[in-house]
């Protein structure tokens, strides 16, 4: 198994393993009740919470501007989304929590633990993989290594031998020149 093959294969794994969370915050609906606003938050709205309006998507930055809830009060949002006002006190609190639990059945757990099965082979292997790759690199890095050391010594010299023969020349030379100059005294 390559490496790709191995990446790919716990990416797979990983990506595909989606948990349900339970998710619980504060939304209020507008006046008409078809539109929900959010804190995002397990408190009740409160000045300077950023706002957020529920959607199909997700959840976006509520606009600017003054909104009625379906409670009664008014509340008023600056350009970031952010809380600065509330007006009006409801006549009853009615607050709606949100709550999603997600309940998982056997099959689905068996499934899950299979997976995570999966999950643990192919981290494992890639594991495996990698450590041979080590061993690998280290037993090249340590040949490299001697290999170096040895070209060391190589390269190293040693000095010429002294040739004296030379020198030995040269002094009959200048026996020679002495013995000349002496001749012509």
């Amino acid at each position: 198994m390559t490496k790709q093959e191995l990446f790919a294969t716990i990416k797979n794994l990983v990506s595909s393993n989606t948990e349900k969370v339970e998710v619980k915050f504060e939304r209020v609906a507008l006046e008409g009740g078809e539109v929900f606003v959010t804190n995002q938050l397990e408190t009740e709205l409160t000045l300077g919470d950023v706002i957020y309006v529920e959607t199909p998507e997700g959840f976006e930055m509520a606009p600017a501007g003054t909104h009625r809830l379906e409670d009664g009060r008014e509340i008023v949002l600056d350009e970031e989304s952010k809380l600065v006002e509330i007006r009006e006190e409801p006549m009853e609190e009615e607050v709606e929590e949100e709550v999603v639990v997600e309940e998982t059945t056997e099959e689905e757990e068996m499934n899950t633990d299979s997976k995570m099965d999966e999950l643990k082979t192919a981290i494992h292997d890639l594991l495996m993989a990698f450590e041979s790759h080590i061993n690998e690199t280290e037993e090249r890095f340590n040949k490299l290594e001697s290999d170096y050391e040895a070209f060391k010594k190589s390269a190293e010299y040693e000095p010429v031998k002294k040739d004296n023969s030379f020198k030995s020349k040269f002094s009959a030379y200048e026996a020679r020149m002495e013995a000349i100059k002496n001749l012509r005294k």
